[in-house]
């Protein structure tokens, strides 16, 4: 995607934000590093998807990749679990509510956002033609992984694609810090194999696997601004990373998928 339009795309949510009292580093929009895989993320999708096709952004959280996507000519459905679930975004706890106003100053004739139960999703079978989660897996039960999977499946139109974005892999050494340090860390922590097995159970191809993120995006504090302002050279430092045999430590998986089409699943 390009970057004059996404960064100002990013300065308009930042305002909205600011109106709403809050403010990007709430929301981890603070790193470059991060908000760069979210950039890449976005030119991925638009890669494969024409202009005018119909998205589903599961988890959307803020609903920043929704605006992103639809201010490239994509109709998106942005849709995530209601209160109380207890992966809710930390600024979303604090002040129930927050989460619908930025909803509300987002939507457009492109963009719409509604709340589901988790499982659910709330749209008619083969709605969409693609289906994005960033930073979603790992936020679901081990019990609902599948049944997510099966509604995906379910909405998407055949040959439709679903992008599996930034879900920490079992093997990242930043996940095993984290746990050391006691700072967090997501309650599901995905073997590659298993993942794509259960894609393939479900009726997806995988057409790309990748992994991603060697640099840490965060650092406490102050440090983070010294991070942003070295972004340019981590990022070329990350890219050289993951071309060796270091990146059996990166801290995400990037999956690429596409609903199999109902004549190949006959012959198969």
């Amino acid at each position: 995607m390009n970057k004059k339009l996404f960064y100002a795309n990013l300065d308009k949510f930042s305002k909205i934000l600011l109106d709403n009292a809050t403010n990007l580093q709430a929301f981890l929009f603070n790193s470059t590093i991060y908000v760069e895989g979210i950039r890449k993320s976005v030119s991925q999708v638009e890669n494969y998807c024409k202009k005018g096709s119909r998205i589903l952004d599961l988890g959307c959280g803020t609903g920043f990749l929704s605006t992103e996507l639809s201010s490239l000519g994509f109709y998106v459905e942005g849709i995530d679990v209601e209160a109380d679930n207890p992966e809710m975004i930390k600024e979303f706890k604090k002040r129930r509510g927050l989460q619908t106003e930025i909803w509300k100053a987002l939507e457009n004739s492109n963009t719409r956002f509604k709340f589901y139960d988790g499982i659910k999703i709330p749209y008619s079978d083969q709605s969409f033609d693609a289906v994005v989660a960033h930073a979603v897996i790992e936020h679901i039960s081990v019990d609902n992984i599948d049944k997510t999977f099966q509604e995906i499946q379910r909405v998407l139109k055949p040959g439709g694609y679903f992008f599996i974005f930034r879900t920490p892999r079992k093997q990242a050494l930043m996940e095993y810090v984290a746990r050391i340090l006691g700072i967090g860390s997501p309650h599901v922590l995905m073997e590659e194999q298993g993942i794509i097995s259960m894609l393939n159970t479900n009726n997806f191809e995988v057409v790309s696997f990748q992994k991603t993120d060697m640099v840490l995006g965060f650092l406490p504090g102050k440090l983070q601004d010294v991070w942003n302002f070295l972004s340019h050279a981590l990022l070329i430092i990350d890219k050289s990373l993951l071309k060796t045999p270091l990146s059996y430590l990166a801290h995400h998986m990037q999956i690429l998928c596409r609903k199999r089409e109902e004549t190949t699943k006959s012959l198969l």
